[in-house]
């Protein structure tokens, strides 16, 4: 800004100078908010995207990143899209593209883990979307509520889910058959699921009744798949965002426990033994061994397991369509909103510096279009975030598709706070513990201490 004292209003040269220059700094001001057009021709304009790279091939987002490519740039001839492709396993990803974030010469566009969304908005990463999105009414009408909440921070929308994930029950119908259990079975509370697990154990004692992820050395697998199910379906949270503090202790929390201990209890087991449960590696074993070798009753789960046994998949099992069933997980006492499930996923979102941020998001906007991102969902044969998915013919032959996609409407998602990963394994230890024989109320203290040890006293809360 030139001194007061300057007499720059002399000068009509001067003047139209200024003016120019303030205009060049509110445009760009208005770009940073993510909501303007920008000021100068996309004559020879390259956006970037940075996204991993995993594995060997083939490599299914570089196939659809190519494909929309090629129709944004048949849309924008005078533009041209970059790939960054980063080549790590996803630890080695997430220090890699947080290197190329800072750096002087960001990506416009980025692939970003929902899970970690907040820690790249608190290092200034992210261009925060609301003004755009507002804009695109597709947006709110295709993505659930929760599908948004998950990219979101601070009240802010920094991203667009592309992918997701969701967990549900499997059994095995055979299994059911002996127990004089129904082929089409839907719990409808927690009570139900240990009924048929009992039962299961009653009429056939050399398999295992049911699976729950349970213990410290499966991290993730035990908090998510496990603990989390259980807690979200007593309408008790992990995280209050109205009050924006950790609830450590709760009735819900005793009760997701309580029923760890159920199933874990030596004198009446119906899970599996510690020598396969407290494996790292088991939530590989039991989709890809005890389930296709007819050795477990009921599995909560992940209903893209069954990619394990597609023709291509670590154990082919043609007779898993006509041998597995699925149920939605019940909320503790078939309360509303009746079931349950926990999702994760990936998204796409706009670097904070930019410089194309109105080319980026028309990107955002063609490749998360009904028929392009259902068919990024067709190539990694996942679950896709757009409810009019379940509508195009090549998404319904995804095994499991229409159900998984009917899930999203009660899914909840870990939260994506710095505080979280250390609070999961807090989490894995209390689910131990209650294996072991501690009683849930000793194991939720433990755990309260620790998470507010982690958080901090004035992050937490208690509830009665």
């Amino acid at each position: 800004m030139p001194n007061k004292r300057q007499p720059f209003f002399r000068s009509s040269r001067l003047i139209s100078i200024v003016t120019c220059a303030v205009l060049f700094i509110l445009t760009g001001a208005l770009q940073a908010c993510g909501g303007s057009t920008n000021a100068t021709s996309n004559s020879g304009t390259t956006i970037t995207i940075a996204y991993g790279q995993y594995g060997p091939p083939p490599y299914y987002e570089q196939q659809w990143l190519d494909e929309v490519n090629k129709q944004f740039e048949a849309a924008h001839p005078s533009v041209k899209v970059k790939l960054l492709p980063i080549i790590a396993d996803e630890t080695g990803y997430y220090t890699k593209l947080a290197l190329m974030m800072r750096s002087s010469n960001p990506p416009d566009i980025v692939h970003e883990d929902s899970f970690l969304i907040s820690s790249d908005v608190n290092a200034g990463y992210l261009l925060p979307l609301d003004n755009y999105l507002n804009s695109w009414p597709e947006y709110k009408q295709q993505w659930t509520p929760s599908m948004q909440q998950m990219t979101t921070f601070n009240d802010h929308n920094y991203a667009i889910m592309t992918s997701t994930d969701v967990r549900c029950i499997w059994y095995n119908k055979n299994i059911f058959q002996k127990a004089n259990l129904p082929s089409t079975w839907q719990p409808n509370n927690w009570a139900d699921i240990i009924s048929a697990a009992r039962a299961i154990k009653a009429k056939e004692p050399d398999v295992i009744p049911m699976n729950l992820y349970s213990g410290v050395p499966l991290g993730e697998a035990a908090s998510m798949q496990g603990f989390e199910m259980l807690l979200y379906g007593t309408n008790n949270p992990l995280y209050n965002y109205s009050t924006k503090k950790w609830v450590v202790s709760s009735p819900g929390f005793k009760d997701a426990l309580n029923f760890v201990k159920t199933v874990y209890n030596p004198a009446d087991l119906l899970g599996p033994t510690n020598d396969i449960e407290l494996m790292p590696n088991a939530n590989n074993v039991v989709p890809q061994q005890l389930i296709p070798e007819s050795k477990l009753g009921i599995d909560i789960d992940g209903c893209w397991i069954a990619r394990n046994w597609q023709p291509k998949g670590t154990t082919p099992w043609p007779e898993w369509k006509d041998v597995m069933g699925t149920a939605k997980m019940p909320t503790e006492f078939g309360q509303d909103p009746k079931y349950v499930t926990l999702s994760g996923g990936w998204s796409y979102a706009i670097g904070a510096h930019s410089p194309n941020k109105d080319l980026a998001f028309e990107w955002l906007k063609l490749a998360h279009g009904k028929d392009l991102l259902t068919k990024h969902t067709v190539l990694i044969g996942g679950t896709s975030p757009r409810k009019d998915s379940v509508d195009n013919p090549s998404y319904k032959n995804i095994p499991m598709s229409a159900f998984s996609t009917s899930l999203l409407e009660y899914t909840h998602f870990r939260p994506g706070f710095p505080a979280y990963p250390k609070i999961s394994q807090e989490i894995g230890k209390a689910m131990q513990q209650v294996m072991q024989g501690q009683s849930p109320t000793d194991a939720m203290n433990a755990f309260s201490q620790a998470a507010t040890a982690i958080a901090g006293p004035d992050n937490v809360e208690q509830k009665s």
